[in-house]
Order: structure tokens, then sequence, then C-alpha cells
């Protein structure tokens, strides 16, 4: 089993790229996911991407939108926070998955659109499972 926190810095995952925004990653029973993650120096980077976010077609429509960032400061204090908009625990799940590989300097938003059937349980699993795929593919 592999260990979930690391205490190093060679394994840290820095993305290279910025502000890449991937429609219809997954659906699910109608739901339809999406991701958009970017490189974040700081907090500047981290309000510019998310204004990009919020103004950009698919996800200013979503009816779940919800965000995880890792940051580390200049004084080298690692910076993180989550949000969801009414889907709860849901930015947990990608702060856990962030933390889990280690990523840090990222901000990855997955929004959701309902497809009229309740996912219940599962909708976690699938926003678990983008947050994986954006993941695997850096």
């Amino acid at each position: 089993m592999k260990p979930q926190i690391s205490f190093s810095f060679d394994d840290t995952i820095i993305p290279k790229d910025r502000d890449v925004l991937a429609s219809n990653i997954l659906v699910d029973r109608g739901s339809r996911y999406w991701y958009a993650f970017s490189f974040a120096e700081w907090k500047e980077d981290l309000k510019k991407f998310l204004k990009l976010v919020r103004s950009t077609k698919p996800f200013d429509s979503a009816d779940h939108c919800s965000y995880a960032y890792r940051l580390r400061s200049p004084e080298w204090i690692i910076v993180e926070w989550k949000t969801d908009d009414w889907e709860t625990w849901a930015g947990l799940c990608i702060l856990r998955e962030l933390k889990r590989k280690n990523v840090e300097q990222a901000v990855l938003v997955v929004s959701r659109h309902f497809g009229w059937i309740y996912l219940q349980a599962d909708r976690y699993r699938n926003i678990v499972d983008v947050a994986r795929m954006w993941i695997n593919k850096m």
C-alpha cells in the first residue's frame, strides 16, 4: 500500500499548463462532468483563473461547481482550500485527491450538470474519478 502523505519535496507534482478547460469528461445517468485546472503561483493567479472559469460557457451554467487548490506561499507554507456550491463535501473530495498525489501550485475545478436522475453517493465517486483523471493526465 502506498503512503498517502508525503514528507519529501521530491515527489511534488506541479502542473505546467495554465487555464485548461475540458468538457464532458464523464457522463453518468445524464449528469455531465467537466473539469478545469491551472497552474497558480499565488492568489492573483487563482483569482484570475476563477474569474475565467465563471465566465466560460459550460461552467457558468453548471448546477454544481466545486473547486480546491493547494498553493505554496513564498514562506514555504502550503495554503489549501476547498469550496462547493451546495454539493456538500465535493470540494473536500477534490482537495483530498490533490493531497494524496502531493499536487501543489494548482487549482482544480469540477462542475456537474444535473441529469434529472439522483446519483446519491455516486456523485462523490464521480468527482473523485474526474479529479484522478486530471492528475493522471499531468
